[in-house]
């Protein structure tokens, strides 16, 4: 199999940077030259077929922009269809995933919170490499969103998805 290149994607594909979207420069199949290119997968991301093998548009883009590869890219505002190349950063694993918003089976609607029985308080805790590290426990789940909030500008930086939080007073 050969690798994927700048001058390869470039005989494909051409890039609209203001949209993000990628138009096949050759018919394929059912698709005529000047048609939008890819389909959203089950995750969320647009993949395109280049040469029989699927790929993630973003890192199509990417790497038709950047002539490199990162290990992984970040979308800024968390859209995965939004593969404008000024939406697209290279990251780390750890950077990547402090992008994430809200879990689906989230109950607190806070990152990093979640109430445990058992102490009856608001526990706040962040992964950073792979690794879970407790943060405390508090009364109210702001108090716990803060202290996450806090965690995450320092182990995320510019990549940290943070809380909204509008604190109580009780």
């Amino acid at each position: 199999m050969k690798p994927l290149t700048k001058s390869r994607l470039c005989e494909l594909f051409n890039y609209d940077p203001m949209v993000g979207n990628l138009m096949r420069r050759v018919s394929k199949a059912n698709q005529p030259s000047g048609s939008l290119a890819g389909s959203v997968n089950a995750r969320g991301h647009i993949n395109v077929q280049v040469d029989g093998r699927l790929y993630a548009a973003h890192r199509v883009v990417f790497l038709m922009v950047h002539g490199w590869l990162p290990k992984e890219i970040d979308h800024i505002n968390r859209d995965k269809t939004d593969n404008r190349i000024a939406n697209l950063r290279p990251a780390t694993s750890s950077q990547n995933k402090g992008n994430i918003g809200l879990l689906a089976s989230n109950r607190s609607g806070y990152r990093g919170v979640s109430f445990n029985q058992r102490s009856q308080k608001w526990h706040a805790q962040i992964k950073i490499n792979g690794k879970q590290t407790y943060l405390g426990r508090f009364d109210l789940p702001q108090d716990a969103a803060i202290v996450y909030n806090k965690a995450a500008i320092t182990h995320f930086g510019q990549f940290a998805y943070l809380n909204e939080v509008c604190h109580v007073e009780s």
